[in-house]
């Protein structure tokens, strides 16, 4: 499947996308469309929350967590690709 649209909207490559679906790996350029790094990012999608995912999400560490705990990691990515689209536009 080509991600190249989503990469467009977001500012980076399909295959950074294809890695954040495939491996958790959070790339530059969808961090910088969350105004976060890349580590926190990977953090998220492998289960724990930080403060810069939390900042991102406009609530406190132990929200974000919560909220990840709940989505698992599947839906983690699914909400960090849609808040990376949201954030470009």
């Amino acid at each position: 499947m080509s991600y190249v649209g989503i990469a467009s909207t977001i500012g980076t490559t399909s295959v950074n996308i294809e890695k954040l679906i495939i491996r958790g790996e959070g790339s530059p350029g969808i961090a910088s469309a969350l105004n976060t790094t890349s580590s926190n990012v990977t953090k998220f999608i492998d289960g724990t929350a930080s403060p810069g995912i939390a900042k991102v999400l406009g609530t406190t560490t132990v929200n974000a967590q919560k909220l990840r705990n709940d989505i698992g990691r599947d839906g983690a990515i699914g909400l960090i690709l849609g808040l990376a689209c949201v954030q470009k536009n």
